[in-house]
């Protein structure tokens, strides 16, 4: 026991040293706390060697059943600051603390009264006294936050039990099911430092995976914010969660997702349909398994299921509604509506009578006025201010044509989204024409209004827009865009299974205008949050292997 007790004291001790940074920041504090804990407890084991009594003992082991993590706490303390660190100085921190912690594990097992009684005689005495109230308390609340420690040391190392906090994975996880994600093999790591377990696999399309939300800045801060807001979470029993964005939000972090793409190739999504390409690959040929994990009609799912599901965001009719827009744009056929665009700028340019005196179409339209809604409800004005401005027809013309100059699509995102621009198009086209016909015709507002071709067109154009409000969800360009770039080695691409209702790897957090067609310069514009991103394996904190909980879908996910 005597040479447990001296590596014991020694490895903690210089642990303590490693823990010494010379700027008297905040990571300073990390040197003083280690130490003087060690101290304290040192000190504590010469008292109890010379004292020999219960009260002593009962102190000393006290203080060991927590030195493991109060010199974690310090640990956490001196990676907290700005700096990055030294790698081989935390490997020598991590290596002393696991020789601390299982010397001060073995100390326990025998200082156990049961193997101390010959050399501390006051044990083989029972105690009679009764405990107060207050002694109670402080034993409960002792047995709480190692408790707490001890849940937060195994979640970051070995396993957690998740639940699960959104539908993004329904019908294969509901909202409140509760899993086993299991750490080791992914190679879990110290907090706030590169060392840990060696990463013992890789993933494959299917696995369902939890990772750290690459969505949020990954800063020092917001690593010690998580790393406390664990041990408060368990410390109220799940009831107080400080892991809070600068709105006071709960951050969605970590996520739960299947990995859709894998190291080595490059991935595209077409009306629901993803594609994925690899390096000598002619074409992107569908990824025929995603089929089985993708849900587009929640409103399909057997009853049982959808009595679980909480918001759908597409009923039954509006799904096939869109799929209605997407077999139409399918079957487009860009050179008839090459022709028709050119008859309707021909067609306007003898309505406006007075022919244009400039070479160049002006910009009338602003970027932020081809938006879909806004050039829709302005249709009417615009077309009055085409007919007025030397330059309007030229304008038109422009808008309407310059598409078919630009050249060819060279992968099936793109033809379909210029399709589905050209379908905007077309029915914005005829709508001004529509427009210039009734202002020559001098019609009164109320034939306007009730002019039963233009609001067929209108009706059309909500059908569009209604179709690119869900667009970005059903679509996702050649990712990586470039040329000859492929996922990397070692990141991955997550999607969730319900694809209408998660906020995953295709998107950011915030929307932005984006071109319908972006090779065409005069394209439609609509608010799109569509930015593609990989994960480096190093965010994947482990993988669902098991469903416990409701016990009538328990199992193994598919």
């Amino acid at each position: 026991m005597f040479i447990s007790l001296l590596i014991c004291g020694v490895s903690a001790v210089l642990y303590s040293v490693t823990c010494f940074t010379a700027p008297l920041d905040i990571e300073f504090w990390g040197f003083p706390i280690a130490l003087g804990y060690v101290a304290l407890a040192i000190y504590q084991a010469f008292r109890t060697l010379r004292a020999k009594d219960r009260k002593s003992l009962a102190a000393f082991r006290k203080l060991l059943e927590y030195l493991p993590f109060v010199l974690l706490a310090a640990f956490i303390v001196r990676r907290a600051g700005e700096g990055d660190g030294s790698f081989l100085l935390d490997l020598s921190s991590v290596i002393l603390w696991l020789i601390a912690t299982v010397s001060s594990v073995y100390l326990l097992y025998r200082l156990a009264d049961k193997r101390v009684t010959a050399w501390i005689p006051d044990l083989a005495v029972q105690e009679t006294s009764k405990k107060s109230l207050a002694a109670q308390g402080l034993e409960w609340l002792d047995a709480l936050v190692q408790a707490a420690c001890l849940v937060l040391l195994i979640n970051l190392f070995f396993f957690q039990l998740y639940a699960i906090p959104s539908e993004s994975m329904v019908p294969e996880f509901m909202i409140g099911d509760r899993v086993v994600v299991v750490k080791t093999p992914s190679g879990p790591k110290f907090p706030l430092s590169d060392v840990g377990i060696p990463r013992m696999r890789s993933y494959k399309r299917g696995d369902i995976v939890i990772f750290s939300n690459p969505h949020y800045n990954d800063t020092k801060e917001a690593r010690v914010r998580s790393f406390v807001s664990q041990l408060v979470y368990m410390l109220t029993f799940t009831g107080v969660n400080i892991n809070v964005d600068e709105f006071g939000e709960v951050k969605a972090d970590p996520l739960v997702k299947r990995v859709t793409g894998v190291p080595g190739e490059k991935l595209m999504l077409v009306d629901g349909v993803l594609y994925s390409k690899r390096a000598g690959d002619a074409d992107f040929s569908p990824v025929n398994e995603d089929a089985t994990w993708a849900t587009w009609n929640l409103a399909a799912l057997p009853r049982s299921e959808l009595s679980q599901v909480k918001r759908i965001v597409l009923s039954a009719e509006a799904f096939q509604e869109l799929e209605s827009v997407e077999s139409i744009r399918a079957n487009l056929d860009p050179e008839a509506a090459a022709a028709e665009c050119r008859e309707l700028a021909a067609r306007f340019a003898k309505l406006k009578g007075t022919a244009d005196t400039v070479r160049k179409a002006p910009d009338l339209v602003s970027r932020a006025n081809r938006e879909i809604v806004t050039l829709f409800q302005n249709s009417a004005a615009l077309t009055r201010t085409l007919l007025t401005t030397n330059g309007g027809s030229a304008w038109f013309t422009a808008f309407m044509t310059d598409w078919t100059e630009m050249p060819a699509r060279k992968n099936l995102f793109d033809e379909r989204a210029r399709n589905v621009n050209l379908l905007l198009k077309l029915d914005f086209g005829r709508l001004v024409v529509r427009d210039a016909e009734l202002f020559a015709a001098n019609a009164t507002a109320d034939e306007l209004v009730g002019d039963k071709e233009l609001n067929a067109l209108l009706a059309d154009a909500q059908k569009y827009n209604f179709y690119m409000n869900q667009s970005d969800q059903r679509n996702m360009g050649e990712f990586p865009a470039g040329e000859n770039e492929y996922i990397p080695e070692n990141c991955y691409f997550m999607m969730g299974d319900n694809r209408f209702n998660s906020l995953d790897m295709r998107h950011s957090l915030v929307a932005r205008l984006a071109e319908v067609d972006a090779h065409d310069p005069w394209s439609f514009v609509y608010r799109s949050n569509l930015e593609p991103q990989y994960v480096p394996v190093d965010k994947i904190l482990g993988s669902a292997n098991f469903r416990f909980w409701p016990l009538s879908r328990a199992g193994v996910p598919r």
